[in-house]
């Protein structure tokens, strides 16, 4: 696919003229970044912005006693870094390439002009950015309120919403992380995380799988997060 035909299907720049387009493929360029390679790092100055076209990007923060806590996810068709174009301010957070990962960058002068030129790019910014902020409006008040068993429920049932299916005997999530990974999105460790999905699998609400999860007791589950 061309980069071209791929802007064509991304959100932000799909209702373009071809030849907007045209002209946003010449000032962007494409960098690759392999597995674990960190991108931006938190408090770095802000100078470009990314969007993917192929992989899969980490949002991560340092929080306490040096403990990473994962945000998000990001793949193809996301963006990141426009925050700081926006304001001025140094990076909020650390993105880093989950696998190896293509994005097409824009310096800090290209973006902010195409804004201006095209108002309804700057109208679905603020959609996703709204949409952003209300995801981790949700992820602090999990990280205040509820305890290790309930945020790891959340969890779940956030995946299976995004990504799960239906069946006659649950709801099957495929499970494209690790369990640190996993552990870093409910700010725990690897171990009590790995308890407290067995203690989950004991009580009849999950079966675990090799790559996957089943929800059997979505109801029950979601007790957890009361």
């Amino acid at each position: 696919m061309t980069e071209q035909n791929f802007l064509s299907e991304v959100a932000l720049f799909g209702q373009l003229a071809e030849a907007d387009r045209r002209q946003l493929v010449e000032d962007l360029s494409e960098s690759v970044y392999e597995d674990g390679e960190v991108i931006v790092r938190e408090e770095d100055p802000a100078a470009r912005f990314f969007l993917i076209k192929s992989g899969k990007v980490k949002i991560s923060l340092r929080g306490h006693e040096g403990r990473e806590v994962t945000l998000t996810y990001l793949g193809a068709g996301d963006f990141f870094g426009e925050m700081g174009i926006l304001d001025g301010e140094p990076r909020s957070a650390t993105a880093t390439a989950a696998e190896r990962t293509a994005a097409l960058v824009g310096d800090h002068d290209d973006f902010l002009r195409k804004l201006e030129e095209h108002p309804q790019i700057a109208l679905h910014l603020l959609v996703t950015m709204s949409k952003r902020l209300r995801q981790a409006d949700e992820r602090i008040e999990d990280l205040s309120f509820l305890d290790v068993q309930g945020r790891v429920a959340g969890l779940l049932l956030d995946l299976a919403q995004k990504e799960g299916t239906e069946t006659e005997v649950g709801v099957v999530v495929p499970l494209a992380y690790t369990r640190q990974e996993l552990a870093n999105m409910v700010s725990t460790s690897r171990e009590t995380l790995t308890r407290v999905l067995k203690s989950f699998e004991r009580l009849g609400f999950i079966k675990l799988g090799r790559g996957k999860v089943m929800i059997t007791n979505v109801p029950r589950l979601e007790r957890k997060t009361l």
